[in-house]
This record gives C-alpha cells, sequence and structure tokens, in this order.
C-alpha cells in the first residue's frame, strides 16, 4: 500500500496562507480605495481559505504525521486530501462571485463532509491511546464536529425568514467559537503534547487533570461569551466569569507544565520561539476573554468592532498561525533559511501593526483621549506586509517529491 507522506504535501497549505493574505490585503484596500467587488463575498472567501485552507489543511497533515501510523496511512487519506483540496479551491473560486450561492455550498458541504469522515477515521485509530496528546485530539475533534450544528443552522433560519435574527448570528458564533476555542485551539496543543511526549515528556496526574477540568469541560460554557450581548438574563455573567476564571488557571497551568520542556526538548531554531509565542498569547486570550465577560466591559468590547477584529486575529494568527508555523519547522517541512526567517518577521510585523492599529483608537476612547493616524491606510499597509512575509515563507516550504 503507498503511503500518503504529509510532508510531500506541506506546501498547500502555505500556497492557501499566501492566497488568504492576499484577499485580506483586497479587503483592507476596499476601505481605502472601493473596488467594483462584492465585499462580503469576499470576506467569505478569505474565511473560508483561512479556516479550511491554512489551518484544517496543516492540522490534517500533523495529524496523519503524529498520529496514524505508517500501515493506516494509505489511499484512503490520500482520497480524503484530495477532496480536501478541491472544496477549498471550489469555494476560492465561487465564494467571491455568488458569496453563498449553490456553487460555494456545494463545494462547503463537500469539504465538511469529508472532515466528518476524516474525524471518525482518526477517532477510530487513537481510541486505544490514552496519552495526553491523544485525549487533547479526541475532545478536539468532538469540538469540531459539533461546530458543524452552527452553519447547518444558517440555511432553516434564512428559509424561515430569520437572518436578521439573534439566533441567525447566534449560529454563526457557534461555529466560530468551537473552532477556534476547541478544534484549533485542542488540536495545536495535542500536536504540542506529542511532540513532546516522544521526548520523554509526561504530566503528574494532578496537572493532567485540572488540564481536562480548566481546558477541556470549559469549551462549551465558554460559548456564553459569545452571547452576553443577547437579553438571557445575569447568569451570563456569573456563567462567562466561572468559565474565564477556570480557563486562566489552565493557560496558567499549562505554561507551568511546557514552557521549560519546549525550551529544553524542542530545539530546533526559531521553532521554540513560535511555539512559546503561541502559548503566550494563548494566554492572554484567555485573559481577556474573563476581562470581556465583567459587566460593562462586555458593552464597550461589542460598541468597538476593532477590538473584536483584533481578538480574532489574535487567535487566528498569533495563537495558532505561530504555532503551526513552529510545528512546520519542527517537521522541517519549511526551510530555515535567511528568507524564510525574513519572512517570519515580516509576517510578525504585519500581525503587530494590525493589532495596534485596531486597538489604539478604542484604548484611547476609554480613556477619553483621541489618536489621529491614517486608519485605514495603516491595515491596508500591514495587510501587504503581512502578505509579503507569507510569500517569503512559502518560497521556502519543502518541495513535493515524486510520489
Amino acid at each position: 500500500m503507498s503511503r500518503f507522506d504529509p510532508g510531500k504535501f506541506a506546501r498547500f497549505p502555505l500556497l492557501y496562507l499566501v492566497a488568504l493574505s492576499a484577499l485580506g490585503l483586497l479587503l483592507r484596500w476596499q476601505m481605502v480605495s472601493p473596488l467594483p467587488i462584492n465585499y462580503r463575498y469576499f470576506v467569505h472567501a478569505h474565511s473560508h481559505t483561512a479556516f479550511m485552507g491554512w489551518v484544517y489543511n496543516t492540522l490534517f497533515l500533523l495529524i496523519l504525521q503524529h498520529f496514524v501510523a505508517k500501515e493506516n496511512n494509505g489511499k484512503l487519506f490520500r482520497r480524503y486530501f484530495i477532496a480536501l483540496q478541491i472544496g477549498v479551491v471550489g469555494m476560492l473560486a465561487s465564494f467571491p462571485f455568488q458569496g453563498y450561492g449553490p456553487v460555494a455550498i456545494t463545494f462547503s458541504t463537500l469539504h465538511m463532509a469529508v472532515t466528518i469522515a476524516i474525524a471518525v477515521s482518526v477517532f477510530k485509530l487513537i481510541r486505544d491511546d490514552s496519552t495526553l496528546a491523544a485525549t487533547f485530539l479526541r475532545w478536539a475533534l468532538i469540538y469540531q464536529l459539533i461546530s458543524g450544528v452552527g452553519p447547518l443552522m444558517l440555511g432553516p433560519l434564512s428559509a424561515m425568514g430569520l437572518k436578521d435574527s439573534p439566533l441567525y448570528s447566534l449560529s454563526i458564533y457557534f461555529f466560530m467559537h468551537f473552532q477556534f476555542n476547541g478544534w484549533f485551539v485542542l488540536a495545536c496543543l495535542a500536536i504540542l503534547f506529542r511532540r513532546l511526549e516522544t521526548s520523554g515528556w509526561s504530566l503528574a496526574d494532578g496537572d493532567r487533570k485540572w488540564l481536562t477540568y480548566t481546558l477541556w469541560y470549559t469549551v462549551g460554557p465558554a460559548y456564553v461569551m459569545s452571547a452576553l450581548w443577547t437579553d438571557a438574563g445575569d447568569w451570563k455573567y456569573l456563567l462567562a466569569i466561572v468559565t474565564g476564571t477556570l480557563q486562566v488557571v489552565g493557560a496558567l497551568l499549562l505554561l507551568r507544565c511546557v514552557w521549560k520542556s519546549v525550551k529544553v526538548k524542542l530545539r530546533v531554531p526559531w521553532a521554540r520561539q513560535c511555539l512559546q509565542l503561541g502559548i503566550t498569547l494563548l494566554t492572554v486570550k484567555y485573559f481577556l476573554q474573563l476581562a470581556g465577560s465583567i459587566p460593562g466591559i462586555d458593552g464597550w468590547v461589542m460598541a468597538n468592532n476593532g477590538i473584536i477584529i483584533a481578538f480574532i486575529h489574535l487567535i487566528f494568527i498569533g495563537v495558532v498561525s505561530f504555532m503551526l508555523l513552529g510545528f512546520y519547522l519542527l517537521e522541517g517541512w519549511l526551510h530555515l533559511t535567511a528568507v524564510s526567517k525574513t519572512g517570519m518577521l515580516v509576517f510578525f510585523g504585519g500581525f503587530a501593526i494590525t493589532e495596534l492599529a485596531l486597538i489604539v483608537p478604542p484604548a484611547f476612547s476609554l480613556v477619553g483621549l483621541s489618536v489621529q493616524f491614517p486608519y485605514f491606510e495603516t491595515l491596508a499597509g500591514a495587510a501587504a506586509i503581512l502578505l509579503i512575509g507569507s510569500v517569503l515563507m512559502a518560497l521556502e516550504v519543502k518541495r513535493l517529491q515524486a510520489q
């Protein structure tokens, strides 16, 4: 049986990162000098390329590399990968022109069906693996499947004329919450734990249990943080604060348990820094979520779209993308050269400028001050920097070899 070698296809996700960076620049430029495009359609293309093209493909390849035995990694997973690319390319080609039209829905449905099949296949293969890494991956896969309920609700809600209702928005937030906080974060941690476990790392039973309580079980209740703007009653704040506090405890425990081990056991240059950056920003994310759950502050957050976008970028770029780039380096999929180093630094610079540009105006307004700078031009410039960084990194990815 011909084995599907994940490393031989590592270029694909980075090409999607380039594509979504280009789409991001186009969307930012639309605010500077409007182009004859449908902005919302291109937002859909951008987000789907980010989720399904860059992140999902990378996680899929890493999961095959570390959790699927060579004898089980054959034609089936090769077919899965091909089907995934058909879905992503189809969505990338159709969303800009019709939004959630028949063609885009067909390709997104295909992609969702394939991800369900992959989750079931991987779950069966790791069901007897009791390591912390495998357990985290099982929960990540469960949350990935749960997240799919959100998109499935959009069609019926639209048909019932509820597209402008809170339920429609809550369905979108449901998908994003379980993707970001369940699937993406837990899968990245699972891969990190597997890399450490192969170097002899393990946790005491007490630490393992606390990570379970604070990082797995809190994902579901934490969805209430996405619904604080609703009229659900004051109980939502209590649940959000309790859940947020537990997650902060879990993040601090995670730092204590893995920080030194990452430094000592994962000695690939730059990979360690990418992973430590991701873990640090993950901790920042949990602190910010807890702060945003406090009555009064939640209203300020919802009133400032820049804060929301900055938070999404913090998770997607700061936490997930930099951890994935760290894994690329550990696997040898991204060659560490002057070009790739420059690309990573440029990419980080674009991320940092974007975050500052989004956060500074509402932060100043909070204390009664104002700051004037070319806001949209700055964001467009930062998007261009992100694109340059992603291109430089893609140039140094391991090339496809003959099968």
